[in-house]
């Protein structure tokens, strides 16, 4: 990281967005300096004027591109008040997260790099703490962990599996999970009675 003043910050995104963009369509391997200031429309000294190097790009990208998916995940969790409301809330957001192609892709590239070195690992493991956060307000970590594994495995399947459940399957084993879980509580509204289905 250098320069740091407004318009450095505008090119920064632009540099994030545009590793984003390259490593959607050739992978992390396939990210060089000329490809990024390239897709960003810059000159090619810029990644080495505003980052010490590469590496440092990436994982500024990957952190980008968490936040923007983390605000999703944290802001469609907000209205929910009971058992039906939480499974609708959970298969729109794997929907969502399973129908986005580009999203999944950076996902699986960034899991890839989590394997090899740490600085990846924690932002792994950050992404995972703000996905589930939503259902954590109402339900048992545990049950959490159990709703984050479904909406990343069913990402899978819908992308390069050979099937993957209906949405009245999903919301079925969804709504069952959650059940499952003794201490899940959601606030009073009207008729609507915390843990009430």
């Amino acid at each position: 990281m250098k320069a740091k003043n407004a318009r450095s910050g505008a090119t920064r995104v632009a540099l994030m967005e545009a590793a984003l963009q390259v490593i959607i369509d050739s992978g992390v391997k396939g990210v060089t300096h000329r490809k990024v200031c390239s897709a960003a429309n810059l000159a090619l000294g810029s990644v080495n004027y505003h980052y010490d190097d590469l590496d440092g790009l990436l994982l500024d990208a990957f952190a980008y591109h968490v936040d923007r998916i983390s605000e999703q995940y944290e802001s469609a969790f907000s209205l929910v008040r009971g058992d039906e409301d939480l499974a609708d809330a959970v298969v729109a957001m794997t929907r969502k997260l399973a129908e986005d192609t580009n999203s999944v892709v950076l996902m699986w590239e960034m899991y890839a790099q989590g394997a090899r070195e740490n600085a990846y690992r924690q932002l792994i493991r950050t992404w995972s703490k703000r996905a589930k956060s939503g259902v954590e307000m109402y339900c048992s970590p545990r049950i959490a962990t159990i709703l984050e594994a479904i909406w990343d495995g069913h990402a899978v399947q819908r992308n390069v599996g050979d099937g993957s459940l209906s949405e009245e399957e999903l919301r079925d084993v969804v709504l069952r999970i959650i059940r499952s879980d003794e201490t899940r509580a959601y606030p009073r509204t009207g008729d609507r009675a915390a843990g009430a289905s």
